[in-house]
This record gives C-alpha cells, sequence and structure tokens, in this order.
C-alpha cells in the first residue's frame, strides 16, 4: 500500500511517499481502506517533534488520526462492525495515527457508521475536531438549550464544529474570529460576532454561561470577567493555570475553568453523524489536497490561518 511515511521529526518535507505492508488488526480493531483523511494541528505538531513526550521516537511511522473508509476485516471480538461498512472515526493522533496510508487499523471503539448523508471527504472532516467541539460543549461546559454560549476561533477547525452545534442545541451563540471571517461565523450560525482584529470580545460587559476558547488564545482569567457567576471557561490548550482550575473547579460552585481533550467514542460519533443527517452540522472544507501533496496541507495548516478543515484524498 501507498503511504505518506516520517523516519524523523522536522518540518513538512520530512514525509516520504511509500510502498509499506499492509497492516494486520488486532482482536479489537477493524483493518480500514481509507478513502480520506484530514489534518489537525496534533498532527503536526507530532510530525515536528514538539510533543515527542507523547510521541516517543519511534520510527517510521504514518500520520493521521481522521478517517473515512470501508471496513476490509474485522479482529476476532468484533461484533458490531463488517466487511463493507462505511464508517468513519480517528485514532490516537500523537501515538498511533494511519490515517495518511491507503490501509489502517483501528480499535472498533474508536469508530462509527458513516452518517448516510456525508461523503467521505466531508465526513473525513469530522471526528476529531467534532468530537474536541462536542466533548468541550457538553462534557466539559454542561451546555444547556438557552444559554449565552461564546466560541473563540469560530470559523476554525473545532470552533466551526462548536458554532453549529451549539445552535442546534438552542443557546444563543457569540462568535470570536478575524473580520475577514465574519460572514462565514454568521452563516454557521453565530448571533453576533466579534472580529478580534477590531474588538476585543472581553471589553464588552456582556457575561456567558459558556466561553469555549476553541482557538487556545485566551485564559480562564483574562475572561473570568465575562463568566456569569456559575459560568464555565473550557480551554483546548491544557496550560497549568487551567489544569489547576479544572481540578480546582470540580469542587467550586462558582466560575470554573475546564480543558477538553477529546475521546473517540462510537456513541458520540453517532450523535454527530445524527446531527448532520439532520442538516444541523456540515463540514466547511477550505482545501483537499491528493496524498502525494500531504507535505503542502501542512504548511498551510501550520499557518493557523485556515477556515473549516484541510482533507486529504487518500484513495481519489
Amino acid at each position: 500500500m501507498k503511504a505518506a511515511v516520517i523516519k524523523k521529526y522536522g518540518k513538512p518535507n520530512v514525509f516520504q511517499l511509500e510502498t509499506v505492508p499492509e497492516p494486520s488488526p488486532l482482536a479489537d480493531e477493524v483493518k480500514i481502506r481509507v478513502m480520506a483523511s484530514s489534518v489537525n494541528p496534533i498532527d503536526y505538531k507530532t510530525r515536528s517533534g514538539s510533543i515527542f513526550f507523547i510521541s516517543g521516537w519511534r520510527f517510521p511511522r504514518i500520520l493521521g488520526a481522521d478517517f473515512s473508509g470501508v471496513v476490509m476485516e474485522c479482529g476476532a471480538q468484533v461484533k458490531q462492525f463488517k466487511p463493507g461498512d462505511a464508517v468513519y472515526g480517528f485514532s490516537s493522533a500523537a501515538t498511533k495515527g494511519g490515517a495518511y496510508g491507503e490501509v489502517m487499523c483501528c480499535q472498533a471503539s474508536r469508530l462509527a457508521i458513516r452518517p448516510k448523508s456525508l461523503k467521505d471527504q466531508q465526513a473525513a472532516a469530522v471526528p476529531l475536531a467534532g468530537l474536541t467541539a462536542y466533548q468541550a460543549l457538553y462534557r466539559e461546559g454542561k451546555m444547556t438549550s438557552g444559554m449565552r454560549v461564546l466560541i473563540t476561533g469560530a470559523t476554525g477547525g473545532v470552533g466551526h464544529f462548536a458554532v453549529q452545534i451549539a445552535k442546534a442545541a438552542g443557546c444563543h451563540v457569540t462568535g470570536v474570529c478575524h473580520s475577514r471571517n465574519s460572514e462565514l461565523a454568521l452563516q454557521l450560525g453565530c448571533d453576533e460576532v466579534f472580529p478580534y482584529d477590531q474588538d476585543d470580545f472581553r471589553q464588552n460587559g456582556q457575561p456567558y454561561d459558556l466561553i469555549f476558547d476553541a482557538a487556545g488564545k485566551y485564559g480562564f482569567f483574562t475572561c473570568r470577567g465575562n463568566l456569569k457567576p456559575k459560568g464555565t471557561f473550557v480551554s483546548t490548550i491544557p496550560l497549568p493555570a487551567i489544569i489547576a482550575m479544572h481540578f480546582f473547579s470540580k469542587w467550586s460552585s462558582g466560575r470554573k475553568g475546564r480543558f477538553v481533550s477529546a475521546s473517540a467514542k462510537t456513541a458520540d460519533l453517532e450523535v454527530l453523524g445524527a446531527l448532520s443527517d439532520g442538516g444541523a452540522l456540515t463540514s466547511h472544507i477550505e482545501h483537499v489536497f491528493s496524498l502525494s501533496d500531504i507535505a503542502k496541507a501542512h504548511e498551510l495548516s501550520e499557518t493557523e490561518q485556515v477556515r473549516g478543515k484541510i482533507v486529504i484524498l487518500v484513495h481519489n
């Protein structure tokens, strides 16, 4: 099979397109013919070596977490899927990966049947970013209908899903993004938009039930004044201050600081699938690259200026 392989950490040009043996599934895994993948920040952070303390020093390796594809074979313990099923999900990005190859293996508990309304390109954009948004809002933020929710990075990979999920829940949604992306933020469902290059939402004096820093650019203490007395701030970046607040706020009755680390769960992927099939959730795909152009995709992703997601076509 063809795969984009790295044999050391480094810049995007460390990728090499090679022919490698197909993997075989373990008892709890599914072997998948990958049709499409996508690029997430953790992918380029793994490739660069900036999170080597998590990803380790195993080489050569195939990166890529998100996938949409077709089941080829199931391990002995897998009963919920069968060959021919169209599936989507994400593998452990920093330690396992595999989606930048034509065939991969993934634990069955980390995938679900692909939503009927989504083609492979659209489905591959959803899992990691979509689950991060969903779990940040519901698991960490305890979101309920009628809340006032503010989302930074409202047009980014995680943020654009968060806006749609919050809107579908019946919340009033405020988006924070660059002014050039304001129109897209409104199209996604934002009730109001704060362009961060023109205005600072922290100065507006409006209190929110939930602030989700999908951009990972703000801190709990700088946003604390914008939270209601029992409001929650959720970050995607586990900085020391937010880690401390994450655990301290479990026993606090006041404002809370939390961080989200997405976990791949079949049940949550099924919820995202239902939202997609119901028309409440769509993938905004800004760029599509072939597997041979994976380096260009990573270069673009690292600019942190991409709206929505970058998709990789593994099988054309």
